[in-house]
């Protein structure tokens, strides 16, 4: 998100007093009306510019963020690139969406059509995932072959790589050290909703109303926004547009300082929400792709749960790490230089290696569908879960609707003990 021009709060992009002098790159370089670049663009723009930087003798420093653009940067096949065959013609996405207009379909009408080309694809993909959904499609129809096929392929090759000895294993494209800054959740929650209000105390609404005011002239100039790619993906734009709907129409309503205030803790909920699925995507992703490359030892968790800790237990540990490692010195082990790292690593390690198993779930309760049994397991022991089912158990008690008693009463199970247990994610 940081990479769009202008909207420095929405995206929380550095200040130039922040930035110290620091040559900062890719920040505010994509202009609202241009095509949302995809992780292979930015791959590729990256690359560029860390060899240049490397070419002058300077260490690049790439910084997060969004975990699967950095996975794409430091893994090979890692990507499904959508390059064209030889003899077809290189097309934009506005271009394909022209040629193929069911990519501009809502999601159960392309599953359907990805169903037909690329069954194994389409049962992989949640049936709301449009975005996923989507991509899958857009390889098929670039590349002419189906997805599923060419992801068969690098993990064939990831894994004859994986049987070699030690002395001949694969190598990620880059000499790397990662730090891992992590924090627990408690008190990450706590200064997550602390930066929420203040960056509505620093002009995070007239911010998002002027993003609203671009989105709202583009679909009455007849031009599509795509919900699922760019700026509009922001964590605080969406939150808002009721309030803002309200605002312009009804400015002296009484629900408009209601709305503004629901904005602000969805905006929170959807902040603490995505920094989990962060610690899941390192979990799931990342730390498999580093044990496959031989790179688990380069990764170095450091905790800033307490920021009053922060100079000695992340800045200095990172300082002294950096300062070995550009001098070509052994390092510790990872999981030697805390507790709380050899704690989290081990856990997270083990928990990445486990495989999941797949399932197709529906929680009639919580309108959700699941793909694996981990996910369902997750799920009906999850606080939410639990709420709903309590809800469903009230409302069946108080119903004088027979049929309504006995639908909630049948689809207890699972839900009734979720109900009873005060765990969960």
């Amino acid at each position: 998100m940081q990479m769009y021009k202008g909207l420095p709060i929405i995206t929380n992009k550095l200040s130039e007093e922040e930035q110290r002098g620091i040559p900062h790159h890719l920040l505010g370089n994509i202009g609202l009306d241009e095509s949302p670049w995809s992780v292979v663009e930015f791959k590729r723009e990256a690359s560029r510019i860390i060899s240049e930087i490397r070419s002058r003798g300077k260490l690049p420093i790439v910084v997060g963020g969004t975990t699967y653009y950095l996975d794409g940067l430091l893994f090979n096949d890692r990507l499904v690139k959508a390059e064209p065959q030889p003899d077809t013609e290189v097309l934009t996405r506005e271009e394909l969406e022209t040629k193929f207009p069911i990519l501009r379909e809502p999601a159960d009408v392309m599953l359907a059509k990805l169903r037909e080309v690329d069954p194994i694809m389409a049962d992989r993909w949640h049936p709301n995932d449009d975005r996923k959904i989507r991509n899958s499609l857009e390889i098929y129809y670039t590349t002419g072959r189906r997805a599923s096929d060419i992801y068969a392929e690098q993990r064939k090759r990831r894994e004859s790589k994986c049987t070699r000895p030690d002395k001949e294993a694969p190598q990620s494209p880059w000499n790397v050290l990662l730090f891992w800054l992590y924090a627990e959740r408690e008190p990450l929650n706590a200064r997550l909703d602390n930066r929420v209000e203040k960056m509505v105390q620093n002009g995070l609404l007239d911010e998002v109303a002027g993003l609203h005011d671009w989105y709202q002239s583009k679909l009455a100039s007849g031009e599509s926004v795509d919900r699922t790619r760019g700026i509009v993906q922001s964590i605080g734009f969406w939150q808002f547009e009721p309030y803002l709907r309200m605002l312009r129409e009804f400015p002296e309503a009484s629900e408009v300082a209601q709305l503004k205030k629901a904005g602000i803790e969805d905006m929170k909920t959807a902040t603490r929400r995505y920094a989990k699925y962060q610690v899941r995507w390192i979990t799931m992703k990342t730390l498999v792709s580093l044990q496959q490359d031989k790179l688990l030892d380069k990764l170095y968790l450091l905790d800033g749960t307490d920021v009053e800790t922060w100079p000695t237990e992340v800045a200095a540990k990172g300082v002294t790490l950096t300062k070995k490692f550009l001098a070509g010195e052994s390092l510790p082990r990872p999981v030697a230089l805390s507790q709380i790292a050899q704690d989290v690593l081990t856990q997270k390690v083990e928990r990445s290696n486990r495989q999941a198993t797949p399932c197709n779930k529906t929680c009639s309760l919580c309108s959700k569908t699941f793909l694996t049994e981990q996910g369902w397991e997750g799920h009906i022991k999850s606080n939410r879960h639990a709420q709903k089912a309590r809800q469903a158990k009230r409302s069946a008690l108080v119903s004088h609707d027979p049929r309504e008693r006995a639908m909630v009463a049948t689809n207890m199970g699972d839900t009734e003990m979720s109900a009873q247990d005060p765990g969960g994610p």
